[in-house]
Formats: structure tokens, sequence, C-alpha cells
């Protein structure tokens, strides 16, 4: 994507690298995409990368210059988001899956929270509410701001060099954000948060309060076996394709 300025007169903007990792996202690019087209990137260079998995469904064809795309090296999402970083020339790596709603003035607030530290997160809402996401939404903000832990659906945004420091994701099927962000926190590395959430779909979370329930508790159970050793792809059997 070519550089652009969105603030008249603003000084030593930060370039942002926006890295997506898509595969069969034919339901959802579009709309990430017409956010991009209108959204003010508060003085920041950036360029929009999306890397796809191998999507059958169209994907590829729906995206429209100037965003970017190129293909996944690497078997796993880790992999894909490690093609990004590699081939991004920001400063900052922005992370985003293509289903995610970026709240007003996003770009102002990573400006704001890098300021403060070298690596940050937005918290999260949910685009459906019930009280069981709710009460989801509500522990992933506070295991942001108690534990310094974020997931992928929350938009991870980073230094470069912190970024490649930190070993980059490992390339497995699941878990590669909890990976990481466990090795940020071994190097010592505060994660900052934004005042306004990113909103996500719910899409991995069926129909029904106790079938969501369910689905939750399965994914905490999933974290813990992997932190008692169990394999990336062991859990990704157990964790299902969302669509």
């Amino acid at each position: 994507m070519s550089p652009r300025v969105g603030v008249e007169g603003s000084q030593s903007p930060t370039s942002i690298s926006v890295i997506v990792p898509v595969f069969n996202e034919a339901s959802t690019i579009d709309s990430l995409q017409d956010q991009f087209d209108r959204i003010d990137f508060a003085g920041n260079l950036c360029e929009v990368i999306f890397v796809d998995g191998g999507s059958t469904d169209g994907t590829r064809d729906r995206v429209r210059a100037p965003y970017r795309l190129i293909d996944q090296e690497g078997c796993g999402r880790g992999g894909a988001l490690n093609t990004g970083a590699r081939a991004a020339g920001g400063e900052v790596l922005f992370f985003l899956h293509c289903d995610s709603v970026l709240p007003e003035g996003a770009f102002r607030e990573i400006d704001e929270v890098l300021s403060r530290t070298r690596v940050g997160t937005f918290g999260i809402r949910f685009s459906k509410l019930t009280p069981v996401l709710m009460l989801c939404q509500v522990m992933s903000n506070l295991r942001v701001r108690f534990r310094h832990i974020s997931y992928g659906d929350q938009g991870l945004f980073i230094e470069r060099d912190l970024f490649f420091k930190a070993g980059m994701f490992p390339d497995v099927p699941l878990m590669e954000d909890f990976q990481f962000a466990l090795n940020l926190k071994r190097l010592g590395e505060p994660l900052g948060m934004t005042k306004h959430r990113i909103r996500t779909s719910a899409r991995r979370f069926p129909d029904g309060e106790v079938n969501r329930l369910r689905v939750w508790v399965n994914m905490a159970r999933l974290r813990s076996r992997y932190v008692k050793g169990a394999s990336p792809e062991e859990l990704a059997l157990a964790y299902g394709n969302v669509r």
C-alpha cells in the first residue's frame, strides 16, 4: 500500500504494517477492506498485507488495490503471521483478524500505547452480546490487564525489532498467540492496552448459552493442556474449524 498521511503536519509518523491472515474469508474480507478505505491513519504511514493460507472460496480474488496479497509460508497460523511480518516494511507490526472491526481513532490509540511500551493490544468486545459472551469478554480484558496475555483476536501491535527478538510466532496450527505472549512475558515486556475495544464476531461460539459455555470451558482446558505439554497439533484437532 502506498504511504499515506492522515493528519496534516504530523511529526515523525510511525510506519505501521497491518498483517491479516486469511483462509476462506470471502464473507468478511470486503468489510475489512471497506474499513481501511475510510479509516483515519492519524499520520501513520501504513500498508495492509493479507496473507492467504490456501483459500478456495474466492477470498484471493476479493483483495483489491492498494492492499497486498501474499501466500503463506509454513503450515500453521503462526507461519502465516510470520510470512506477513517478514514481508512488511513498517516499524510497527499490527496483527489483525479478518472479522475484526476497529474502534474510531484506532491508530491514534496505537500511537498512544506505544509511547509508553513496545507492545500493546486492544480490549475486546463481541458483535453479539449474551451473558456468556459478556463474561468471556470481561475475563479476556482482565487477562490482558493483569496477566499481560493477549490472544490473536484482540489485535496485537508490536515494534518490529521486538517481534523478531521474541522469536516470532511458532509455526503451529494453534496456541501460536498464547506462546508468543508467554515469550514476551519472559523478556519482561509489559503489554499496553488501548482505551477502546476492537469488535470481533462470535463465530467460534455456537448458538445457545449452554453450548457457548461449553466452548469457552473447552478453550480454557486446551490452554491448560498446552501448558502441561500437549502438542499444538493435538489441540488443533480438538479445537476444530469454526468455519
